[in-house]
């Protein structure tokens, strides 16, 4: 039953930095038209000579102004997954949860609220002898998938923040509050509690002449999982920091983001809620990105990137991993606020410390549409 937290734990690197550059500076664009956008990004990876992970994945968004300063956004995914390993085939489809956010800027941008809603549409009560093995796959951290499992319970989260600036700099910040509420994960019954969340959020931007360099740190704590009220599981307070840098000319756009996150050890308990382990589940982990943004003319845009993430070993004698991504986006502009785009990434790599070969690629398309 572990593995239910466990899948979060991979998931915060990518949440948190996303969290920081959102939440700090989040205020609403005025006069932003209703927008939407579709598509699908299909995964493979090779782990090592004998599995391989397959995921295709739609994902939904979707932006609607509701007056000045109130806006909706709204997103739901379906994923299918093959594993296919020792001779076997897995497979785990369905749709993830439904996920609703209001956000009411104040005092002209200077502060933001937001309210989120997870609705448990997504799938749940997974087999254990077929769905369970392609989530433990899916929830390796040293593999990429835009879809790391479906069903939750009943979510709400509460946000509040601000920004304010101090000359050409902004500074920004904002606490947030995550009910996680009670499901059934796997086909046993059993009610799975997810502990509540608790973080502290900050940034600070600098704007200049054809740049912006960017910094934001998230800190989170977590209340103790249960399973039929009884305590199982507790993750550590993870900590995020992204820096990020914009240089601009027009016609082209050079980005480069550096990330780090800090992962500290996860406690279990048994039967009787005695704490019977505290060990670091996973490493921690580095990311270095770079892209190239070349704008050939008002319809296209040509994006190629690279990146690198190494992960360091956790304290279950596995070592860690390091994984390098090369890949590039195109995008074409078909009309007035219609863009399609199509990217391609290539990963290779290594796990366990050199002991597991890893090699991946995605393919993803994608149609966004603004209705004036």
């Amino acid at each position: 039953m572990l593995i239910n937290r466990l899948i979060k734990v991979v998931g915060m690197a990518g949440v948190v930095v996303a969290v920081s550059c959102v939440a700090a500076f989040g205020q609403i664009i005025y006069g932003q038209p209703p927008s939407g956008d579709a598509g699908f990004v299909y995964s493979h990876w090779s782990i090592g000579e004998t599995i391989e992970v397959n995921q295709i994945m739609i994902p939904i968004n979707g932006f609607i102004p509701l007056q000045d300063n109130l806006e909706l956004r709204f997103s739901a995914a379906n994923a299918s997954n093959k594993l296919e390993g020792g001779g076997e085939d897995y497979k785990l489809s369905g749709m993830s949860d439904l996920r609703l956010q209001i956000n009411q800027s104040l005092a002209d941008d200077r502060f933001l609220l937001s309210l989120g809603l997870n609705l448990p549409t997504g799938k749940k009560k997974l087999s254990l002898n077929e769905e369970w093995v392609v989530l433990k796959a899916l929830s390796l951290d040293y593999l990429d998938f835009p879809v790391r499992h479906l069903g939750e319970g009943l979510g709400l989260n509460i946000m509040a923040g601000g920004a304010e600036m101090l000359g050409s700099m902004r500074v920004g910040g904002a606490l947030m509050y995550q009910y996680n509420g009670t499901y059934e994960p796997y086909e046993t019954g059993d009610e799975y509690n997810p502990g509540d969340q608790f973080s502290v959020i900050s940034g600070v931007d600098q704007t200049g002449d054809g740049y912006m360099l960017t910094a934001n740190a998230v800190y989170s704590v977590y209340a103790t999982d249960k399973l039929e009220d009884r305590k199982i599981f507790c993750q550590s307070p993870p900590f995020s920091l992204l820096l990020g840098s914009i240089f601009d000319n027009k016609t082209y756009q050079i980005g480069v983001d550096i990330g780090l996150l800090l992962r500290g050890r996860n406690a279990r308990y048994d039967s009787t809620e005695a704490k019977i382990e505290q060990l670091k589940a996973y490493g921690n982990e580095f990311l270095i990105a770079g892209r190239f943004s070349w704008i050939l003319n008002k319809s296209w845009r040509m994006t190629p990137s690279v990146e690198l993430r190494i992960i360091g070993e956790n304290e279950y004698r596995l070592e860690g991993a390091n994984i390098f991504g090369l890949g590039g986006e195109i995008v074409r502009n078909i009309g007035e606020g219609v863009d399609i785009g199509v990217a391609f990434k290539y990963f290779t790599g290594s796990a366990a410390g050199g002991d597991i070969d890893l090699s991946g690629y995605q393919l993803s398309a994608s149609l966004i549409t603004a209705f004036e």
